[in-house]
Formats: structure tokens, sequence, C-alpha cells
């Protein structure tokens, strides 16, 4: 049988990404749900959704993205990552302690929240979506209203490294006793002493941290 006549995974999967990058959430979702059904191995459809999401950030943050198209391509990939939900495969951690994750202003880039999301909760963690795009100052305040054993930031653009490293300084004067933990490849630009609880690249590894710390408490 020839390549042409058994077509590998690989085809389907540019094409996932060639819809989410356009901000197709229909097409995205219908093509991701096709993937899953021809496939055993689900988990390898949120890394090419989670990739596409890199390639998203680096067309914004050379400017050849506006937001609003940056939202559009969210809308997409959280479609996708709706239709293949049912077979995520995530281990039960059924842990006390609350997670908190919100994203930072300066990058608005909600994927990685609602990714972070979706496992904590599929995991049994109990988890609070604290919002995006806030100031180093609102995150605070939730942390002081919603008291999370564990808060949960997404780092994808650089741009919002400073506000990472304020909000961490804010937390410590307030006296709270929340864990800070950071995840997404924009913790390579992260000072080496940065005094935070974790820092991972990838939601499933910051999975594992955070659940980590909720034992360790």
């Amino acid at each position: 049988m020839t390549t042409d006549e058994n077509p590998t995974i690989d085809e389907p999967s540019k094409r996932l990404t060639e819809m989410i990058l356009k901000g197709e959430d229909q097409e995205s979702a219908r093509i991701a749900a096709e993937i899953v059904g021809g496939r055993s191995e689900t988990n390898d459809i949120v890394d090419a959704i989670s990739e596409t999401m890199n390639i998203v950030a680096d067309l914004h943050e050379v400017e050849r993205y506006t937001v609003q198209q940056v939202e559009s391509c969210e809308r997409a990939a959280e479609s996708a990552l709706n239709a293949i939900r049912p077979g995520l495969k995530v281990e039960q951690r059924r842990i006390s302690g609350k997670v908190m994750v919100t994203s930072l202003h300066g990058d608005p880039h909600r994927f990685d929240k609602t990714l972070l999301l979706t496992m904590l909760e599929m995991g049994g963690f109990s988890a609070l979506d604290g919002g995006e795009e806030l100031s180093p100052e609102e995150v605070v305040r939730n942390v002081k209203s919603l008291k999370p054993d564990v808060l949960a930031i997404p780092l994808v653009t650089t741009s919002a490294v400073n506000d990472l490293l304020r909000t961490r300084s804010l937390l410590a004067n307030s006296g709270v006793k929340t864990k800070l933990v950071t995840y997404g490849r924009g913790v390579a630009k992260l000072p080496s002493d940065s005094q935070l609880s974790a820092m991972e690249e990838d939601s499933l590894s910051i999975l594992s941290r955070i659940a980590e710390i909720l034992i360790s408490r």
C-alpha cells in the first residue's frame, strides 16, 4: 500500500494547525474529533494544539497577529480541546486543596490557562478560574478573596515576566501563604533566583508539581 493510500497522522494534524491559525473553531473541533477517532493517544493532540498556540504567541509578539486574531485562535484551540476532552488521560489525584489559575496583563493567551484548568478538573482537584490579563495587584486581590493553596500563572510571552515577579513580591509582602507556580515557555526568561514554588515549561509537568505541593502541606 502506498503512502498516498495510507496517510499518516501528520496530515490531519497539519490541517488542525491550519484551522486553529485561521481561527476556524467549528472546523478545528471537527478535525480534532476526527483525529482522535482514528487513534488511541489523545494527549498527543493536546501537544499539537499547544504547539500551534506557541506559533500564535510568536506571531503576536512580532505584531503579525492582532489581539483579535489571537482571541480567534484561542477560541478555535479551545473548541478542539473540548472535542477531545473525553479521551484525555489525566491521573485522578483526589488531593485536597484549592488551585487558582490566572493570567497576567500583557500575556493575552488564555489557552494555557484553559488547558491547566481542564486537567485540574479532570484530575479531581478543586480548580478556580482567577481571571485573565490581570495586573499583579488584581491577582493578589483575588488570592486574598478566594484563598487558594496554590496560584498557577501561565507565562507565554516575555512581556509578562516582570509582572510575574511583581506578583511574587506582592504576595510575599501580603502575608498570604499561597504557593506561586508558573508554567509555559516564558519560564526560560525568568531569573534563576525567582523564588517560586515551581517552574515548568508544560501544563502536565506543572500539574504533577502542584500535586506534590499539595501533598506536602
